[in-house]
C-alpha cells in the first residue's frame, strides 16, 4: 500500500508544478499589465517595481494552489485511467477510496499550508502592497495626470492635457496656467511636452516643444505679450518626488490575519448583544409598539430576534470557534425571543396601527422610535461584524478548497479518462470559474446582509464537496444514483 501510496503522488508532483508555475506566470503577467500604467516609464527604479511585484505575489499564490490541485488531480488520475491502471488496481481488490487516500492526506498538509500563508504571510504583504502603491502615486503628479482633466496638486500651477503616452512620459496639447507671480496672468500652450524628474533639486522639468506664451498685466492693460517657441523649459519644485515608503498604521479588513479580525468582532458583538437585549426586553413587556414600526424595520426585526435558523446557527457556532483563538470568556450569545414570546410578536407585526387613546399611542409610537434606534445600531455592528466574518470564513474556505477539488477531480478524471493539460484545464477552468464567481458574489451578498458570512463563503465548497463524494461513490459501485434507488426498493 506504501509503494501504491507514494506512486500516486509522485504522479501529482509533475502536474502539480507544471500547473502552478504557467498559473503564476499568467497572472503575474495580467497584474503587470493592468499596473504598468503608473509603474513602468515613470522613473521608479526596478527594484521598487519588482518589490511591488512580489507583494501582490501573495495573493496570486493563494487562489493558484487550489487551481493546480485540480488540474493536477485531473490529469494524474486521467491518466492512470487511460493507461487502464485504475482497472487493473481495481482488479486487485484495492478500492477506488484508498487510491485517492494519499492525495487526500497530501491536500489537507496544503491545506494547512495556504491556510498559515493566508493567515500570516498574505495580510502582511497586502499591507505593504497598499501603503507602497499609495507611495507610487503620489510621488510625482505625473501619475495623476489624467487626458482632459485640469491636474491641480502643484502649488501655482494648473496644468491640463489633451493626452499622454501611457508608457513614456510625454503629454500631448498642453496648458499651464502659472500663478507663481500674482502679478501676472501667464498661460502657457505647446503641442507637445516631455516631462522629467530631477530628483536633486526636487523638481519636475517639462520641456515644451512647438508652443505660445501668453502674459497680460492686470496693472497695465494696455500691455499684452504673446511669444512663439519652438522649446521652452518650465521647471516646477514639488514635494515628495523622491520615494518615501511611509508606514501606515492603518489596516483594512484583508489586511489582517484572524485574531486581529476577531478582536474587532469582540468589539462589535459586545455592543450588538448590549442593544439586542435591550430590544428584547422592550418586545416583551410592549410587543403592541412594533405595530408603529415601518415595513423596513419590521422585516430588520424578524431577522435579528425572531429568526433563529439552522444556517444562522451554523454561523454562530462558527465565529464562537473562532473567539476562542483570542479569549476563552468572550462567548457570542445573541439573545432570541423564546417560543411563548414569539406569537404576540408574530401577530403584531402582521397587524396595523389600531386606533389607541392618544397618550397610548403617543407612548407606543416612542417606544417604536426606540426600538427602531436598536435595530439601526444592531444593523450597523452586524454590517462590521459581517465584514470582518466574510474574511475570516475566506481565510479557511479558500484552503479547504485543495481538499474539495481533490474529491471532485480524482472521478471526473477516471471518467475523463485523458491525461493532457486542455481537457484538465478546461474542466478546472469551468470549476473554477462557477468557484471564484460563487466566492465574490457571497462576499457581496453577505456584505449586503443578504446572507450570513458563513454560507456566503462555504456555499460553493458545501456544493462542491457534496458533489465529489457523490461522484466517488458513483466511480466506486460504477452504479447511477437510480440504479442504487432500484436495488434498495428490490
Amino acid at each position: 500500500m506504501f509503494i501504491l501510496s507514494r506512486y500516486v503522488i509522485r504522479e501529482h508532483i509533475g502536474p502539480f508544478l507544471f500547473s502552478a508555475t504557467l498559473l503564476t506566470s499568467m497572472l503575474v503577467l495580467n497584474f503587470v499589465l493592468q499596473a504598468m500604467r503608473y509603474i513602468i516609464g515613470k522613473g521608479i527604479g526596478w527594484g521598487i517595481i519588482g518589490e511591488f511585484i512580489l507583494y501582490n505575489l501573495a495573493g496570486i499564490l493563494v487562489l493558484v494552489v487550489p487551481m493546480a490541485v485540480l488540474i493536477s488531480t485531473i490529469m494524474s488520475y486521467g491518466r492512470l485511467a487511460s493507461d487502464n491502471e485504475v482497472t487493473a488496481i481495481k482488479a486487485g481488490g484495492i478500492p477506488f477510496l484508498k487510491l485517492i487516500f494519499p492525495m487526500i492526506i497530501v491536500s489537507f498538509l496544503l491545506t494547512l499550508f495556504v491556510f498559515w500563508f493566508n493567515d500570516k504571510i498574505l495580510p502582511i504583504a497586502n499591507h505593504r502592497a497598499r501603503v507602497l502603491k499609495k507611495n507610487i502615486q503620489t510621488k510625482r503628479p505625473t501619475l495623476s495626470i489624467e487626458p482632459g482633466v485640469f491636474l491641480e496638486d502643484i502649488d501655482n500651477f494648473t496644468m491640463i492635457a489633451e493626452n499622454k503616452d501611457e508608457i513614456g512620459n510625454e503629454l500631448f496639447g498642453v496648458t499651464i496656467f502659472d500663478k507663481s507671480d500674482r502679478s501676472v496672468f501667464r498661460t502657457i500652450t505647446a503641442e507637445r511636452g516631455e516631462l522629467t524628474i530631477d530628483d536633486a533639486s526636487e523638481s519636475m522639468i517639462l520641456t515644451l516643444k512647438n508652443g505660445e506664451l501668453h502674459e497680460f498685466k492686470p496693472a497695465s492693460p494696455e500691455t499684452y505679450q504673446k511669444v512663439f517657441f519652438q522649446q521652452y523649459k518650465v521647471v516646477v519644485p514639488v514635494d515628495n518626488l523622491s520615494l518615501k515608503k511611509n508606514d501606515e498604521s492603518f489596516r483594512n479588513d484583508r489586511e489582517k490575519n484572524v485574531n486581529q479580525l476577531m478582536e474587532e468582532v469582540v468589539r462589535y458583538v459586545k455592543e450588538r448583544e448590549r442593544q439586542q437585549k435591550l430590544l428584547v426586553n422592550g418586545l416583551k413587556t410592549n410587543p403592541e409598539a412594533t405595530k408603529y414600526l415601518d415595513d423596513r424595520h419590521k422585516a430588520q426585526l424578524y431577522r435579528t430576534v425572531l429568526d433563529n435558523s439552522i444556517s444562522q446557527k451554523v454561523d454562530e457556532w462558527f465565529l464562537n470557534l473562532n473567539l476562542k483563538r483570542i479569549s476563552d470568556t468572550v462567548v457570542y450569545e445573541p439573545e432570541y425571543l423564546d417560543s411563548p414570546s414569539k406569537d404576540p410578536i408574530l401577530k403584531a407585526i402582521q397587524d396595523t396601527a389600531k386606533n389607541y387613546p392618544d397618550s397610548v399611542r403617543t407612548r407606543y409610537m416612542n417606544l417604536a422610535n426606540q426600538m427602531t434606534s436598536n435595530l439601526n445600531t444592531i444593523n450597523s455592528y452586524q454590517r462590521l461584524t459581517d465584514q470582518c466574518m466574510v474574511e475570516v470564513n475566506k481565510k479557511y474556505s479558500i484552503p479547504v478548497a485543495c481538499i474539495i477539488f481533490v474529491l471532485l477531480g480524482a472521478p471526473i478524471g477516471v471518467k475523463a479518462k485523458k491525461g493532457n493539460l486542455g481537457i484538465a484545464g478546461g474542466i478546472s477552468l469551468f470549476f473554477f470559474i462557477a468557484y471564484y464567481f460563487c466566492l465574490i458574489l457571497g462576499e457581496d451578498f453577505a456584505d449586503r446582509q443578504l446572507l450570513n458570512p458563513f454560507m456566503a463563503m462555504w456555499f460553493m465548497n458545501i456544493i462542491l464537496g457534496i458533489l465529489g463524494i457523490y461522484l466517488i461513490f458513483q466511480t466506486t459501485t460504477e452504479k447511477k444514483w437510480w440504479q442504487l434507488i432500484k436495488i434498495k426498493k428490490s
